[in-house]
């Protein structure tokens, strides 16, 4: 008893909850429209605004009131009146709300009528939501269903092992078939079986009752032994032979030898009773039975489920391994255009005044790191960007921002104002145009006749001059991240770096400095360039290897989890 109040209770918990969802939203998106419109004169819209509102408010304190648990003990709860009470209340407030929502509707035609449809449609939702409460209350007081089974709103199917028998048992009892040669027998166990509640039919002899059995649905056969035509023991033995060997059979008879006993049990009889019976045993052995008979319908049925759930579950892994072997196809096509697409040792050899080294290496199969060198009309530009992410829509936006710099290149673009808002366009709409929420940071520099000119936000550039000395360049405000916003002109900013022989530059992206070891400690900028000073006399090849070489000591095994990309500059 405490169970089953205590999952009304539940239930009414669980209804609380369900309507005041819909309601919050209504309430919810009314306040920031009027907030919207805080500063403009009295209007319509604003009265009609403060209706809906106000209306939300109304229905949040009704629903607490009815369905405030606290209020309820477990003697007083009616959730069938509880039921046909709350929609009454809620309907007068509701129909005001969404009648004044649609009169709005029809006064407006801009933004502001984004979220007015979002309230618009919250009441609906409510609407459809208290309709629900009456059925749901009925069913659940039939069912007992657990109230976290059960929902005012349409949820996703889901794979749930259901029983048609489960209802059938729950609401009526077996249906039994009576087999006895004598007309009499039949009558006397009809009646008894029928004011124990259960549907009953009758079979003259064992013949007739296979007839009966193959064109109907029994839960248990009252079978008689001696019988003209065909017997008890024949029947049992059809039973066990055939499809209905899972039948449960209860053998009744006059016959009370011990080997007339033994042989019924042992071809599958799950009881003997001798006649005259007990009516009160015959009642327990038939539940016993009707039990026995229910658990196994459920077994079998839920074996069907789960083999059709497996047989689909085959199905949707063969399309995965499939769609797998496609998408790894992509990945790997993608991977190689993005190395093919780095900058070739022959090509940094070629330059003039610096000794260029690069590394990248994705964390998955394709990076959303950037990096390049090119260099056009006797000057160098050297860009180095992190994509948020990585995969293959990262990929992809890396190797547009790589074409679209080498196209602004080709048109002699120098201006870092003019190349990075040009560059930003072209990013911003084709992620728009891809429905994706990538974007990128990306410092570019230019070098030419020892100067570097640096613009765009990214990491820190790190300097180390010739006699030791280090310098950390922050590029927070000379840029805006790509691809973010339509325009960002009035971020791009640029700062000049005098490089004199020997000097070292070295670019990176965070998967270097925030690379974890085991114990979830990044490597750390300060370690970075504490490398980068250890070797600054080196080429930037070795420069290159001794920081990858200590960046993968800090790693040890631990899984990377961001592409690693970086850029040595040295100035001959």
């Amino acid at each position: 008893m405490e169970i089953y109040h205590s999952n009304q209770l539940a239930l009414v918990s669980h209804l609380r909850h369900e309507l005041r969802t819909p309601i919050n939203a209504i309430i919810g998106y009314s306040e920031m429209l009027l907030e919207d419109l805080e500063t403009e004169a009295e209007s319509a819209t604003i009265a009609f605004l403060k209706q809906i509102h106000d209306c939300g408010g109304e229905l949040l304190v009704l629903v607490n009131q009815h369905l405030d648990a606290g209020k309820f003990n477990a003697d007083n709860i009616d959730l069938m009146l509880l039921s046909e009470m709350l929609p009454l209340s809620l309907e007068p407030s509701l129909e005001t709300a969404i009648a004044t929502c649609e009169k709005l509707l029809g006064l407006v035609n801009n933004e502001f009528a984004i979220d007015l449809d979002k309230i618009h449609k919250a009441a609906y939702s409510l609407r459809a939501a208290v309709s629900d409460i009456y059925t749901l209350a009925k069913d659940y007081l039939s069912s007992q269903t657990a109230p976290s089974q059960v929902s005012l709103a349409i949820k996703p199917a889901e794979i749930k092992l259901t029983t048609n028998n489960e209802t059938k048992h729950k609401n009526s009892w077996g249906k039994i078939l009576v087999v006895d040669d004598n007309e009499n027998n039949r009558d006397l166990l009809s009646r008894h079986i029928k004011g124990q509640g259960h549907t009953v039919a009758t079979a003259a002899n064992g013949r007739e009752a296979i007839q009966m059995i193959q064109t109907g649905d029994y839960d248990l056969l009252l079978l008689d032994i001696l019988m003209p035509e065909m017997n008890g023991y024949e029947v049992l033995q059809w039973l066990k032979d055939n499809e209905f060997r899972h039948l449960p059979a209860i053998a009744i008879s006059a016959l009370d030898e011990i080997d007339s006993i033994v042989k019924c049990i042992e071809m599958g009889a799950e009881d003997y009773l001798t006649k005259p019976f007990n009516s009160v045993l015959l009642r327990a052995r038939i539940e016993a039975c009707l039990e026995k008979k229910r658990l196994r319908d459920r077994e079998v049925e839920y074996l069907a489920q789960l083999a059709q759930a497996n047989q689909e579950i085959t199905v949707l892994n063969e399309r995965l391994q499939a769609e797998n072997l496609r998408l790894s196809t992509e990945l790997e096509i993608t991977r190689r255009l993005q190395q093919m697409m780095l900058p070739k040792d022959n090509e940094l050899n070629q330059i003039e005044g610096l000794e260029i080294a690069g590394y990248m290496e994705p964390a998955d199969e394709v990076g959303g790191d950037y990096y390049d060198v090119l260099q056009t009309n006797g000057r160098v530009k050297i860009g180095i960007g992190d994509v948020t992410g990585h995969g293959l829509e990262s990929g992809v936006l890396m190797i547009m921002v790589q074409t679209a710099v080498r196209t602004l290149m080709e048109n002699n673009e120098t201006d870092p104002k003019k190349f990075l808002e040009a560059l930003n366009r072209t990013i911003y709409n084709n992620v728009q145009r891809m429905s994706s929420n990538k974007n990128l940071t990306l410092s570019l520099v230019d070098y030419h006749n020892g100067k570097l000119d640096l613009s765009g936000q990214h990491e820190e550039l790190i300097v180390v001059r010739a006699n030791g000395e280090l310098e950390r360049i922050d590029t927070i405000d000379l840029g805006f991240p790509i691809g973010l916003e339509e325009s960002i002109v009035d971020f791009v900013a640029q700062t000049q770096i005098d490089l004199k022989l020997g000097d070292v530059v070295v670019l990176y992206t965070d998967g270097v400095t925030e690379a974890e070891n085991s114990s979830g400690e990044q490597y750390s900028i300060e370690r970075l360039c504490e490398v980068i000073k250890q070797n600054y006399y080196k080429s930037a090849i070795e420069i290159r290897h001794k920081i990858i070489e200590d960046v993968r000591q800090h790693i040890g095994r631990t899984k990377v989890y961001d592409d690693i990309t970086l850029v040595v500059l040295k100035q001959k």
